[in-house]
């Protein structure tokens, strides 16, 4: 069954339309078989019926005759009547056969036997009259008359077969009427079965061509509408509307995916577009902090030249401590005049940021004291230019200055392993006057910055830009106690701008 299933769904649309027109005529020809059938033994049962009274009677017209021929030749002495007899006689006794095969009854049996009985009877006393009467014996008539008397029997006999035939007939005809009722009632049925059959293929086979063309035109219009949440359709067959729904579904399959990745591009355009926006404002801080964090619009060549000059000449006189303050804030100017990039290690950093402290010390003398503790392994790090300097700052200016007693600077850079990739914790603390939560509140939304410093709002976007999702920011502080900020971030030894 599962066999045939399958060939039938692989079958095309022009096989099963065959196949269904084929199915439609063989049922009418099969109708039409079955009614010709039954038409035609009704007529061979008349036939037969017919036939039988034409040979019953045929037997009466043969006796008479045989009566007449012997009758003319014991008168006459004609040869040809003689001979007429014997072949009366001959075909009689062959229609007798001839009833006894044709007629099947009881009664018909032995009607036909005491027929054939009296009829033996009758032409033996013929034959008995004709020989008498050619050896010229008068008595010759007696047998003559003992077998016309024979032959009254013999014509009872056969109108009681032809009666018995007739009734037969007359029952028969009751019998074949009744069956052309019943067959006539069948044919009406069968009529109707065959109608509501040939009904039920067509509808099966118009629901299988229809139904999936319907729902393809549907689904189809839904699509043109903008609908692209159009359900694959289930198409089980595999003819003609089984490949154009095959490809149908993958069409609007294609189109959804399409239109998708579409839309994922416009998305991926716009976030690039934002972060384009976003390095482009990241430069513009970066810039504009440079400037900031050099206090002074003097050309930075021409300034960095002249600090050279004075530092030359505080080292003729013998003035160490001017030439070493001399000497940072150059080294300051020069880290940025031979740093065109962005992005710089770790362990640079940290030495602009100690030459940034060692003037800020000599300003602030005992009240300022500072520690750097990181592992080797993380001095090689990437990290922005200009990353610790500005905390190291604003550290200095609004923890530790506004406390008399001053304060401690801690670095401390650790490297560590997380799911077997190295990242970078870099925290600074220090012992100033802290903040309250409502003021660190305020400078983690970045709402206000000092005009005169880089701040912590340009380190933290070009931070975040520069690591994204692999980097973190935390700022901790505790009015009176202190205040820490903390980076994390995964190694990134790629170079570049931000």
């Amino acid at each position: 069954m599962k066999r045939l299933k399958d060939v039938w769904l692989h079958l095309s649309i022009k096989i099963k339309l065959l196949l269904y027109f084929f199915i439609v005529i063989a049922i009418i020809s099969l109708f039409n078989l079955y009614l010709n059938n039954n038409n035609y033994k009704i007529v061979d049962q008349f036939n037969d019926t017919t036939t039988n009274y034409y040979s019953i009677n045929s037997l009466l017209v043969m006796t008479s005759d045989s009566k007449v021929l012997v009758t003319r030749y014991l008168r006459e002495r004609d040869l040809e009547d003689k001979n007429a007899y014997a072949q009366k006689k001959i075909d009689l006794m062959a229609k007798i056969v001839e009833l006894e095969e044709a007629l099947t009854s009881t009664d018909a049996y032995f009607n036909i036997i005491a027929i054939r009985n009296a009829s033996e009877a009758m032409y033996d006393n013929w034959d008995k009259a004709i020989e008498e009467r050619e050896e010229n014996i008068t008595t010759y008539f007696n047998a003559f008359y003992e077998g016309e008397r024979i032959e009254i029997y013999v014509i009872s006999y056969i109108e009681d077969l032809l009666y018995l035939s007739l009734g037969e007939g007359d029952a028969l005809y009751n019998k074949l009427v009744g069956e052309a009722v019943v067959m006539r009632r069948i044919s009406i049925i069968l009529i109707a079965i065959s109608a509501l059959f040939t009904m039920f293929i067509g509808l099966f086979f118009v629901n299988s061509f229809i139904n999936p063309i319907k729902s393809l035109a549907s689904n189809s219009m839904r699509i043109a509408s903008g609908d692209l949440n159009v359900e694959p359709m289930a198409i089980v067959s595999k003819d003609e509307v089984g490949t154009l729904a095959d490809s149908f579904n993958t069409m609007s399959r294609n189109i959804r995916q399409y239109v998708d990745d579409l839309k994922e591009k416009v998305i991926i355009e716009k976030r690039l577009h934002e972060e384009e926006l976003e390095v482009i404002r990241m430069e513009q801080l970066l810039k504009e902090s440079q400037f900031e964090a050099l206090q002074s619009q003097i050309n930075p060549h021409f300034l960095f030249n002249t600090l050279n000059t004075i530092s030359r000449t505080a080292m003729f006189e013998d003035a160490k401590d001017t030439t070493k303050l001399i000497q940072a804030l150059s080294n300051l100017f020069r880290y940025k005049l031979k740093n065109q990039s962005s992005v710089i290690h770790l362990q640079e950093e940290l030495w602009i940021t100690e030459e940034y402290i060692y003037l800020q010390k000599y300003r602030f003398k005992e009240r300022l004291t500072y520690e750097i503790i990181a592992d080797q392994s993380a001095k090689s790090v990437n990290v922005p230019i200009f990353m610790l300097q500005p905390i190291i700052e604003n550290t200095i200016i609004h923890g530790i200055e506004p406390k008399v007693e001053g304060g401690k600077i801690r670095i401390k850079i650790k490297s560590h392993l997380i799911d077997e990739k190295e990242w970078i914790t870099l925290r600074i603390t220090d012992t100033g006057i802290g903040m309250t939560p409502r003021r660190l509140k305020e400078v983690l939304s970045f709402t206000e910055m000092k005009h005169h410093s880089i701040g912590i709002s340009n380190v933290y976007h070009r931070f975040m830009i520069m690591y994204q999702n692999k980097g973190s920011f935390r700022m901790m502080s505790k009015k009176g106690a202190g205040t820490c900020v903390e980076f994390k971030f995964e190694r990134n030894d790629l170079d570049g701008k931000i």
